[in-house]
């Protein structure tokens, strides 16, 4: 199975890859590149994990506050990223964000973002002194996170200073932390759309010594449903080239 993975820029990048190859051996990823622009390289993918990395720039949901409170915001990223995502929604793929990847998707669906956590009045998510935040955060009942993990209460690792405002269509609340913030979010019809996580949080890089943070069975739920999608495609196929 082919699992599409949006492209940091960053050394960080063989995290996400190492993360979802280590639970599934069988997994090849591919980077997408805002700067090489293959675009056309979703089509031949059977999931994607949209990573982490700078804000998604504030003009996309309608801020209009200038930029002197986003950080690190490569404008030509967003806009290939969000055609990444309406590509991978035609397609039904399996979708897992992670960090900013569940920020641009949230946007792409219409939604909107606070653009500075403390500055907001909520706690400061951001590391400090190069240390991730720890924190808890509760789950919804009912929700996918919920039956993933399989707690009530996760531990997670907690490095951004922006967060979920207002929902994208379509888009339920999966996790909260103590001070209101957004932390997972999920299709609210799920039985009528293709898998979608989004986790605040980083899972491919949490300390299993620690919170584990439903690392494993996040990363094993995503390749399963990516496992799915393939199988499926391929009977397609075979059906119609059967005939």
């Amino acid at each position: 199975m082919l699992i599409g993975v949006t492209d940091t820029l960053k050394p960080n990048l063989s995290k996400y890859t190492d993360w979802l190859t280590t639970i599934e051996p069988s997994a090849k990823c591919m980077v997408l590149s805002h700067v090489t622009q293959n675009l056309e390289a979703v089509d031949l993918l059977d999931g994607l994990l949209l990573t982490g990395g700078g804000d998604v720039d504030p003009k996309y949901y309608g801020e209009s506050d200038p930029l002197s409170k986003s950080r690190d915001v490569v404008a030509s990223r967003d806009e290939f990223e969000f055609q990444v995502i309406e590509r991978a929604l035609d397609r039904n793929l399996p979708i897992l964000g992670i960090c900013r990847g569940m920020q641009v998707i949230n946007v792409y669906l219409g939604g909107t973002l606070i653009l500075d956590l403390p500055s907001a009045g909520h706690d400061d998510h951001s590391q400090a002194n190069m240390v991730e935040v720890v924190h808890k955060v509760e789950t919804v009942a009912g929700s996918l996170l919920r039956e993933i993990s399989g707690e009530e209460s996760l531990g997670v690792n907690s490095s951004h200073h922006q967060a979920v405002k207002a929902l994208g269509n379509g888009l339920m609340v999966g996790a909260i932390s103590s001070d209101g913030v957004v932390e997972a979010a999920e299709w609210v019809m799920k039985e009528r759309r293709s898998f979608l996580l989004l986790v605040q949080w980083h899972p491919e890089r949490m300390d299993p010594g620690k919170f584990v943070g439903a690392s494993k069975a996040l990363a094993r739920r995503f390749a399963t449903e990516t496992k799915a999608f393939k199988n499926k495609s391929q009977s397609q196929l075979h059906t119609i080239t059967d005939r």
